[in-house]
C-alpha cells in the first residue's frame, strides 16, 4: 500500500508540473506576439515624438496600408491557407460575428439606459459597445498573434462588423445629430466597397474558380502584403503620440463606453460560442476582434453629420491606449 501511494503521489506531481509548464508555454507564446505588437507600435510612438514623421504621416501611411498592402495580403493569405473545399467549409463561421455584434448592440442600449447617457451621445456610446476597429488594428494584431492563417477569419469578422456599422451604427450617430437619414441598400453596398474587402472578395472568387496564380505573383503579393502589419502598428504609435491626455476626463460616459468596448462586446461573443460553434482559429480571432479599440469611421461620420465629434474622438483615443493593456489580457485568457 505504501509503494502504491508513493507511485500515485509521484504521478499527481508529474501531471501537475506538466500542466503548469504546458500552460506557461502557451502563455509565453501568446505574450511573445503581444511584445511584437507593443515594440513596433512603441517604435512608431518614439519616432513620432522625435519628429521623424511629416505632418500627415499617419494619414498617408494609413492610405498606403489600406489601399496597397492589405488587398494583396488578403489574396496571398487565402491561397496560402485554404483550398477550394476548405474555404466553403469555413463560410458558416460568418454567422457568429453578425449575431454577437447584434447582441452587443442590444446590450449597449441597455447599458446606455442604465447610465443615463444623454441623447446627443447615445448613438456614439452604443456604436462603441458593438463596433470594433476590425481591419486596421484587428488584422495586424491577429497576424502578429496567430500568423497569416488568421487573416480569413479576420475578414469574416470585418465583413460583419462593417455591415453592422453602416446598417445600425451609422443611423444611431446620425440620430445623435438630430437627423433621421436611413442608408439604402445601394448606399450600404457602396460603403462596403473598401480595398481590403475587395481584395478579399477577389481572392475568394479566384480560389473558388480554381484559378492558379503564378509563383512570382504570389511572391510579390507576399512581400507587399507583409508591409501591412508593421505599417499599421507604426501608425498606431504615431496616433498615440498625438493624444492630449490632459484633456481627457473619465466621466460615466467615457468609462461606460470603455466597459462596453472591452468587456461587454467580448463577453457577448464568448457567451455565444457554445451556441454557435465555429472553427478553433475563428473562435480565437473573433474573441480578439470583439475586444479591439473603437472604429475610426465612427469619428469621421460624427464630424461629417454634426454629432458630438469631441466625445467620439476622445472615445477613439482612449480605446486606442487601453487596447495596449486589454489585448495582452485577452491573449492570456485565450492561452
Amino acid at each position: 500500500h505504501e509503494i502504491h501511494w508513493s507511485l500515485f503521489s509521484c504521478s499527481i506531481i508529474e501531471k501537475t508540473f506538466f500542466l503548469f509548464f504546458t500552460c506557461m508555454d502557451a502563455i509565453l507564446q501568446g505574450l511573445s506576439g503581444i511584445f511584437e505588437v507593443v515594440l513596433i507600435a512603441g517604435l512608431g510612438f518614439f519616432l513620432a515624438k522625435k519628429g521623424w514623421f511629416w505632418e500627415n504621416a499617419a494619414k498617408d501611411l494609413t492610405r498606403l496600408t489600406m489601399t496597397v498592402a492589405l488587398p494583396p495580403l488578403m489574396i496571398h493569405s487565402l491561397y496560402a491557407n485554404f483550398t477550394h473545399d476548405a474555404l466553403i467549409a469555413a463560410a458558416p463561421d460568418l454567422v457568429l460575428p453578425f449575431v454577437s455584434i447584434f447582441a452587443s448592440y442590444l446590450a449597449g442600449h441597455v447599458l446606455a439606459s442604465l447610465l443615463h447617457i444623454s441623447k446627443g451621445r447615445r448613438g456614439i456610446f452604443i456604436c462603441t459597445c458593438c463596433i470594433a476597429n476590425a481591419i486596421f488594428i484587428g488584422v495586424p494584431v491577429n497576424v502578429a498573434l496567430f500568423g497569416e492563417a488568421s487573416v480569413p477569419s479576420c475578414m469574416l469578422y470585418y465583413l460583419a462588423n462593417t455591415t453592422m456599422f453602416w446598417a445600425l451604427g451609422a443611423y444611431l450617430i446620425i440620430r445623435d445629430a438630430g437627423g433621421e437619414h436611413r442608408f439604402t441598400l445601394k448606399e450600404m453596398l457602396l460603403k462596403l466597397r473598401t480595398p481590403p474587402l475587395m481584395g478579399f472578395a477577389a481572392g475568394v472568387i479566384l480560389l473558388l474558380a480554381n484559378v492558379p496564380i503564378p509563383h512570382f505573383a504570389m511572391a510579390a503579393m507576399k512581400y507587399v502584403g507583409g508591409m501591412a502589419t508593421p505599417m499599421a502598428l507604426m501608425v498606431i504609435g504615431i496616433q498615440m503620440s498625438q493624444i492630449p491626455l490632459s484633456s481627457i476626463h473619465f466621466d460615466k460616459d467615457l468609462v461606460g463606453a470603455m466597459a462596453g468596448r472591452f468587456l461587454l462586446a467580448p463577453l457577448c461573443l464568448f457567451l455565444l460560442l457554445p451556441v454557435i460553434p465555429v472553427s478553433e482559429m475563428s473562435s480565437k480571432v473573433f474573441l480578439m476582434q470583439a475586444g479591439m479599440p473603437a472604429m475610426t469611421n465612427m469619428t469621421i461620420l460624427a464630424t461629417a453629420v454634426g454629432a458630438d465629434a469631441e466625445y467620439s474622438t476622445t472615445v477613439n483615443c482612449v480605446s486606442l491606449v487601453l487596447g495596449v493593456f486589454f489585448v495582452p489580457f485577452y491573449m492570456y485568457m485565450l492561452s
